[in-house]
This record gives structure tokens, C-alpha cells and sequence, in this order.
């Protein structure tokens, strides 16, 4: 069942699926601001155009909007899909502002499994990583190199893709970011706890981004044995 709610904050509407993990996406993206950081001054500003990988039910693209901005959203799973594209257009019509596909993007293009999240309450946190007990269904992927070959005149990416960043960052270059601003990502130590390859990661956008700036990684560990097993990534000029 799907059920419409009011966001206070922002003053939208967003149909969810009661007793799920939209609720709590709605609360961390539009509540809390979680890909903000007031601290360092990076924010979502009118004249962004977001690229935004890991559209979930819209919340990024709502506040992407909100703010005054442009995004193109990537989501493969059907469901999560269909309740983004129905968000945007309870609260913004058919606004060429956005703009949505069902795909995954990762490193190559082609056909991959999705691995669909067990249970009633989690929505957010399908994976093209196996998991033991998981079922799976095929889905469409793009490269990341193609996507920004496609989407002219973008400025900023969203990642919140469980995983599929980490081999993605490994292989943009300088040259793949021309034109990004700033760049806002959850690195997932799911996938691999290495810090070591995270601190790699984080030095190889250095050579792109004057400011990378991140949380709860402590360099003179190895493995990151934390809770949640996640960070965020803020990169900006």
C-alpha cells in the first residue's frame, strides 16, 4: 500500500510505503539534510544540476528541486522507481527540471542481478553485491563514463548506490569530473571494510576536487568496524 504523507519541512507530499524504510529516507534527506553539511558550507543552491545515482522513492531529487535546481535521477528497482516518478509529479507536475531512468549505473554497460532486500521494512538497500539469501532480478546498467557523456551541463553528483561507488571512483579521472562543482557520496564499507582503499579512493579525487572532506574513518586502522558501515563523502571546490 502506498500512502501519502506531508513533509513539514519542505512543504511536499510523498506517497511511501507505511512501516518501511521510506519513512526513514524522507527523515535523513528532507528533515535532516544528511547530504548538506552546513559545517563547510556545501549545500543543494539554485543553478545546481544534479546527477543523482540512487533515486530511491525521489527525496533527493524533491529537495533538488526544492532548492531551485536541476536533476536527472538513476533508479533501477521498479517499485522505488515508480514512487519517485510519482513524487516529483504530485509536487512539481511535468517540470523539465527533472528527469528519471530505471537503470543501475556502474562501471559498464549491460545487463547485472539486482539483489532485492529480504523482508517488509527495507526498501533502500538493493545491491548488485550477492547476499546470501537474497533472490534477485536482472536490471539495465550504464556506464558512469556514459552517463556524464549524456547528461550535458551537469555540475554535481549524488551517490548512494551500496557499494557500486567503490570500483566506479576507482576508475573516473580528473577528466571524467570536468564541469562537477561538488559531489556528495556514501561510501559503503559493505562491500569492503578496507581503509586503506578507502584512503586511496579519497586521495585519487583530491586530483580533482580541492576539498574532500569525510567522517568516522580513523587512517590508522585497517578495517572500518563501525556502525552503520557507511560514511559520507563531501568533495567541492
Amino acid at each position: 500500500m502506498q500512502t501519502p504523507v506531508k513533509n513539514s519541512t519542505d512543504r511536499l507530499t510523498l506517497f511511501i510505503r507505511p512501516d518501511t524504510t521510506d519513512e526513514k529516507v524522507i527523515k535523513e534527506v528532507l528533515v535532516q539534510d544528511v547530504y548538506e553539511k552546513k559545517s563547510i558550507d556545501f549545500f543543494v543552491t539554485p543553478g545546481d544540476f544534479w546527477l543523482d545515482l540512487g533515486g530511491n522513492i525521489g527525496t533527493f531529487a524533491l529537495l533538488a528541486l526544492t532548492r531551485g535546481a536541476k536533476v536527472i535521477s538513476y533508479e533501477p528497482e521498479e517499485d522505488n522507481y515508480g514512487l519517485m516518478l510519482k513524487n516529483v509529479q504530485k509536487n512539481f507536475g511535468k517540470t523539465r527540471n527533472f528527469k528519471g531512468y530505471k537503470q543501475a549505473v556502474g562501471v559498464k554497460n549491460g545487463t547485472v542481478d539486482l539483489y532485492l532486500c529480504q523482508g517488509d521494512y527495507n526498501k533502500y538497500r538493493h545491491t548488485i553485491f550477492p547476499r546470501r539469501g537474497r533472490s534477485s532480478i536482472p536490471i539495465s546498467m550504464v556506464s558512469i563514463r556514459n552517463v556524464l557523456a549524456k547528461h550535458k551541463g551537469l555540475n554535481a553528483i549524488k551517490i548512494d548506490i551500496e557499494g557500486a561507488e567503490i570500483e566506479m571512483l576507482e576508475q573516473l579521472t580528473p577528466g571524467d569530473y570536468t564541469g562537477i562543482k561538488k559531489m556528495v557520496l556514501e561510501y559503503s564499507f559493505d562491500v569492503d571494510r578496507s581503509i586503506p582503499r578507502f584512503l586511496r579512493i579519497m586521495d585519487r579525487l583530491k586530483e580533482y576536487f580541492p576539498n574532500v572532506h569525510w567522517t568516522k574513518v580513523k587512517a590508522n586502522e585497517e578495517f572500518y568496524n563501525y556502525f552503520p558501515a557507511a560514511t559520507l563523502v563531501f568533495c567541492y571546490f
